[in-house]
This record gives C-alpha cells, sequence and structure tokens, in this order.
C-alpha cells in the first residue's frame, strides 16, 4: 500500500517541471539576495544567539545559490563573459563567506549590491526577449535550436 503524497511536494514537483529554465535562474537569483537581506536585517536582532545563527544559515543559503549558479555557466560556449561572470560569482562566494565568518555586514551588502545588478540584468532581459532568440546577461545561453532554418518542436537549447 503507498502513501498519499505530500500535497505541497506534488505542487512543487508540477511547478518545477513547468518553469522554464531562464526563469529557474531567476527564482535562485531572486533567492539569492532575498537570503542575504534576511542575513543583513539578522544584524539587529538583540538576542546574539538568534542574530548568528540567522546570519550563518541565511549566508550558506545564499551561498549555495551562487555556487549553483557558477556550476550551471558553460564556460566554453559563454567565452570571456562567461568567465569574466564565473569570476563574479567566485568573487561574491567569497563576500558572502568572508561576511559570515567576520560577521561583516558591509561584507554581505556588497554581495548583495553585485547579485541585485545581475538579477535586474536578467529580469530585463526576460521582460524585452524575443522568444526565438535569447542570450543572456549571463553564461547561461538559451537559443532556438533550428533544422534547416526553422525552430524544433522544443523550441530552444538552454545551457544551464
Amino acid at each position: 500500500m503507498t502513501q498519499p503524497r505530500n500535497p505541497l511536494y506534488a505542487y512543487r514537483s508540477g511547478a518545477e517541471s513547468t518553469v522554464s529554465k531562464p526563469r529557474i535562474v531567476q527564482m535562485l537569483l531572486d533567492g539569492a539576495v532575498a537570503s542575504i537581506q534576511n542575513a543583513i536585517r539578522a544584524f539587529d536582532f538583540e538576542d546574539i544567539g538568534v542574530r548568528f545563527e540567522t546570519i550563518h544559515n541565511q549566508t550558506g543559503k545564499a551561498r549555495a545559490i551562487v555556487a549553483q549558479l557558477r556550476d550551471a555557466l558553460d564556460l566554453d560556449y559563454g567565452g570571456d563573459f562567461a568567465s569574466n561572470l564565473e569570476a563574479l560569482y567566485v568573487y561574491i562566494g567569497n563576500l558572502l563567506l568572508r561576511g559570515n565568518i567576520r560577521k561583516d555586514q558591509a561584507l554581505l551588502e556588497e554581495a548583495c549590491r553585485h547579485l541585485r545588478v545581475i538579477q535586474q540584468s536578467w529580469r530585463e532581459m526576460l521582460t524585452n526577449s524575443s522568444p526565438h532568440s535569447v542570450a543572456f546577461a549571463s553564461r547561461t545561453v538559451v537559443e532556438p535550436v533550428t533544422d534547416g532554418g526553422t525552430p524544433s518542436a522544443s523550441g530552444f537549447s538552454v545551457q544551464v
């Protein structure tokens, strides 16, 4: 006898399978920025234990997301742009690590500023892009798949 599935799990699984890869990248960027903002707000907590735990947990989440974004880059396809974005992700990850270890709000704010620029660029690109050809403001690339000049049935090739 099988257990009934958790409705939240079923919803999330269905949502993940229907969300486009470019939208997933946007969601990751949104999540990283939100986690850093939560860590920054935690500096105002009066309880030192809760403050340090929240800063640690939230910067850890943001670092994991930044690492995933970095690992998803296609360095061969993206060339110098991809290499530069990778270096920026490494720098942001280091800011988050140092900010967490030192409990330095300024380092976390700097990391958040950099990610907001990427986040906003990504959002603008998704808003202004043609459904037939998109080169993202990162090393992640979505482009039409053509077979003799016509898009394929799936329509796009995504490198994430």
